[in-house]
């Protein structure tokens, strides 16, 4: 396998490896902010929208992949948009907030995976696996665990039965600022991400648990997809 060695391919790689650092470096500081929105729930909707925009920049200005921007383009401005119309229904109308929901996560999600799948292509392309490659891998499963909190809150808005209620910041009263519930979903799906497993989710509804099996299961296999890209990058440059 040939290396690139013109300057400007390196200039290249490396300023697509500053936008790795910058991607993981974003996703990261929006969970660790998800202790204080617990405080100051509007921190939540703040923040997704602010890494919707990073994640819009990278396909912007660090990724190769050229085709079919604009479709990428709609669906970060239909997030954005989604979450500031389900943030003023929540404010005026719970009731139609919680409707909105299920196209609320249907949207981001659909964001987040066609993300995760420009820049497996990416990292596909990579020359060489370095610490900042690693880190944009990273970045992806990060992402998996925090789309998997719209996951785990949209289905307890819908049934809340399948939720231990108590662990709850509200208790059963969570309904009456579902913001504020966010930050626990978003831990709960990154225990269901790494396999821990979580007490917030009881066992029997089916949809909370069809939930945490479906985190579980997406994570295990973005992993096991990006070791297999990472290996065979490996034998490629030693049998080249």
């Amino acid at each position: 396998m040939s290396l690139p060695c013109r300057r400007a391919d390196i200039a290249v790689i490396r300023r697509r490896h500053r936008g790795y650092v910058l991607l993981l470096t974003s996703t990261c500081l929006v969970l660790l902010l998800q202790p204080l929105a617990g405080w100051w729930p509007l921190l939540n909707p703040l923040a997704a929208i602010g890494l919707a925009l990073v994640m819009m920049l990278f396909l912007t200005r660090f990724s190769p992949l050229r085709a079919r921007r604009r479709l990428f383009y709609g669906l970060g401005t239909a997030a954005i948009a989604m979450e500031l119309v389900w943030i003023l229904a929540l404010a005026t109308y719970p009731a139609l907030a919680r409707h909105l929901s299920i196209p609320h996560l249907l949207i981001w999600v659909v964001f987040i995976v066609t993300f995760l799948l420009r820049k497996t292509r990416v990292l596909m392309r990579e020359p060489y696996v370095t610490l900042a490659v690693v880190m944009g891998a990273a970045a992806g499963y990060l992402l998996i665990g925090y789309a998997g909190g719209f996951l785990l809150h949209t289905l307890l808005l819908w049934q809340p039965s399948g939720f231990d209620l108590a662990l709850l910041p509200d208790g059963s009263a969570h309904t009456s600022d579902p913001l504020r519930d966010f930050p626990t979903m978003v831990l709960a799906s990154f225990s269901s991400l790494t396999t821990l497993g979580t007490t917030i989710l009881r066992p029997g509804p089916l949809l909370s648990t069809t939930g945490g099996l479906v985190i579980t299961l997406t994570g295990q296999l973005y992993v096991a997809v990006l070791i297999g890209l990472i290996l065979g990058r490996f034998h490629r440059r030693g049998t080249g």
